[in-house]
């Protein structure tokens, strides 16, 4: 329900309800929820915190582990701008996703992240990607926009950068689509 809908309120209600829970599974719920709620935000250091605090756990499942160290790497990227593509490709050198398909995205939008947000090259990565979940429109959206506006076609980036202006302010995402058609 939390995936399809996107009301960060209740978001942040369900983990703050839940994270005194006993029950292994619903606590596992609650640090990926917690994860995804602060990568959505932009809280980058919270969402790397979590995860990488929650990947010590020897027993965690691989689907977990897999899902908490792909937004650490994503989430590595967007919080240091400074990262190198060497860095980058040590972090990726060293993934540890058992998911051949999640290790591939994982990879795949990593590489695209750094060239957009860092290295400010266009990456044609996320321009015909497609998702059943709104938070993953939204930020293919925003990468799009990114990816336009850094090939010069600005009337397609502002196009799309106020489409995400329209959405909740708390998202990065939007955040940063206010401030590119502020600039």
């Amino acid at each position: 329900m939390l995936h399809m809908d996107l009301d960060l309120a209740s978001w942040k209600q369900y983990i703050e309800l839940k994270k005194v829970a006993k029950r292994a599974i619903i606590k596992m719920d609650v640090i990926l929820t917690s994860v995804g709620y602060s990568y959505m935000i932009g809280d980058f250091d919270a969402a790397i915190k979590e995860a990488s605090e929650a990947m010590t756990d020897q027993k965690l499942k691989p689907k977990y582990r897999d899902f908490l160290e792909s937004y650490l790497i994503r989430s590595t990227i967007l919080a240091h701008p400074d990262l190198t593509r060497n860095e980058l490709e040590l972090m990726l050198n060293k993934m540890s996703i058992s998911d051949p398909t999640l290790a591939e995205k994982t990879k795949s939008v990593s590489i695209a992240l750094y060239d957009l947000t860092i290295a400010h090259q266009s990456n044609d990565y996320f321009e015909d990607l497609e998702n059943e979940f709104k938070y993953q429109q939204l930020e293919i959206t925003y990468y799009q926009a990114l990816n336009s506006r850094l090939k010069g076609d600005m009337t397609r980036a502002n196009e799309l950068f106020r489409k995400l202006a329209q959405e909740d302010e708390q998202l990065y995402i939007v955040q940063k689509s206010k401030e590119f058609l502020k600039s």
